[in-house]
């Protein structure tokens, strides 16, 4: 097997262990080397934190993260929660590029760029910036100046884009026996995970629940709750393909020229 260099590109800490923990740490777990890099410091995702209580704990949490699933690094790139579509396109595909060509990755992870009906502006910026910078990154002639760095040209050979849109969907992939560390990963995480209860109970209220069924939710003991709703997920992928649990991904990857196949 041939070691490969994984490379994570999240809007948000907590956007790739949702979506694709489990066959991050699967990779990890196979002798790959995975780096996580994660555009924005999570500093509006709170209902109870100020912003800059938020900012002194993501790189921590995402350590937390990054350690459960297997990975050797995390990349902060510090940018403002909601904002990243203010970034310049160029600036933020270069530094994602630059990351490419760093670690010399074989494959990237992130946000699908086509995919219908994202509501969040980080997370289009972040896909576009992914798949640019993944499309580009063997070209001499873009950024310029990671040559001036010393970073060499690099090809991006397989990319796995989260997969919201079931009909866009064409791996699936068997995450069973990582179900677990995909769970720790998510649980290094507190903020962000007591942000997702107190959000399901903010939408339940607004959807007319009765708020009796909601009072025995404690946002602060989300463990039980983001268990049993990733198990439900996954556990519906999963059965596609026969399997306790799955991840979903619209993936691709090069391969060989038609005039080779004939």
């Amino acid at each position: 097997m041939k070691k490969k260099v994984i490379l994570s590109v999240a809007a948000h800490g907590d956007d790739a262990e949702f979506l694709a923990g489990g066959t991050l740490a699967k990779l990890a777990g196979e002798g790959h080397d995975l780096y996580m890099a994660i555009a924005t410091d999570n500093d509006r995702g709170s209902h109870r934190l100020s912003g800059a209580e938020l900012r002194a704990i993501a790189k921590p949490e995402a350590e937390a993260a990054a350690a459960a699933l297997g990975a050797k690094g995390v990349f902060m790139l510090g940018y403002t929660d909601g904002d990243l579509c203010d970034v310049s396109a160029i600036t933020l595909r270069g530094q994602v590029m630059r990351l490419i060509r760093q670690l010399k990755a074989d494959v990237i992870f992130s946000w699908d760029p086509f995919a219908p009906f994202e509501d969040h502006p980080d997370h289009r910026t972040s896909a576009w910036a992914a798949s640019d910078a993944a499309a580009f990154s063997q070209l001499p002639l873009y950024h310029p100046e990671h040559l001036k760095e010393g970073l060499e040209p690099h090809r991006v050979t397989e990319w796995y884009w989260y997969s919201k849109a079931r009909w866009q969907t064409n791996k699936l992939v068997d995450i069973s026996d990582t179900m677990d560390k995909k769970l720790n990963a998510l649980f290094g995480y507190q903020c962000q995970m007591v942000l997702t209860v107190d959000e399901f109970i903010g939408e339940a209220a607004a959807a007319g629940v009765d708020p009796s069924q909601l009072e025995q939710i404690d946002p602060e003991q989300y463990h039980q709750w983001i268990d049993m709703g990733m198990r439900a997920v996954n556990g519906k992928l999963g059965q596609e393909i026969g399997v306790a649990f799955a991840e979903a991904f619209r993936y691709g990857c090069v391969e060989p020229p038609a005039v080779f196949s004939q």
